[in-house]
């Protein structure tokens, strides 16, 4: 059974959508994270620093994002979100896993805060990796091209969140439209 300790409102509605994607049996466990006004964790959550998500699975506790994308993806690897091992399309779809939680969401972050500015090569390293995400999806409706994946989810959540700050794009709208997915709304109907 897996077990996936979930904050709602918090990033963990990623994985929420993707299990609604799979259709992965699951139990999901609410749990608070701790914030900035000086609220603790949840006592239940394992994660190492109470964060979420965190995902238990047949004695394995996998943490971090794009690590629990890849772990659900590659457990249920028939599934058309994930990418298997093997599959032409394997390195593109680990790469935009870890290139989102890696580049794009700190980058997008330190613009928010205010922060790119104090660096112009992070600045130009902003602006490279949004032409670099626009051109990808300017070819296909998703980032493998037609193909959807937990990657989309990633990206998706993240541009959703982060839309005001990330300029005019036509490409950036339409990708963000093509969200709106009965398994997403599932999950946002079960986020609370």
């Amino acid at each position: 059974m897996l077990k996936l300790y979930h904050s709602p409102g918090s990033n963990s509605l990623r994985i929420l959508w993707l299990l609604e994607e799979l259709r992965a049996e699951r139990e999901v466990i609410a749990v608070r994270y701790p914030r900035d006004d000086g609220s603790q964790a949840d006592p239940r959550n394992p994660h190492p620093h109470g964060f979420t998500p965190a995902l238990e699975h047949d004695g394995q506790l996998v943490t971090e994002t794009a690590a629990v994308a890849l772990y659900l993806t590659d457990l249920f690897p028939g599934s058309d979100v994930g990418v298997p091992v093997g599959h032409p399309l394997r390195g593109a779809y680990i790469t935009w896993l870890f290139y989102q939680v890696g580049l794009t969401e700190p980058l997008v972050y330190m613009k928010a805060h205010q922060m790119l500015a104090q660096d112009r090569s992070m600045t130009g390293l902003n602006d490279a990796m949004m032409r670099h995400i626009e051109h990808t999806l300017s070819l296909g409706p998703y980032l493998l091209g037609e193909r959807f994946t937990a990657a989309d989810i990633l990206f998706m959540s993240l541009f959703e969140q982060a839309r005001p700050l990330l300029g005019d794009s036509a490409v950036l709208d339409a990708y963000l439209a093509r969200a709106d997915r009965p398994a997403r709304r599932r999950a946002l109907a079960l986020d609370r």
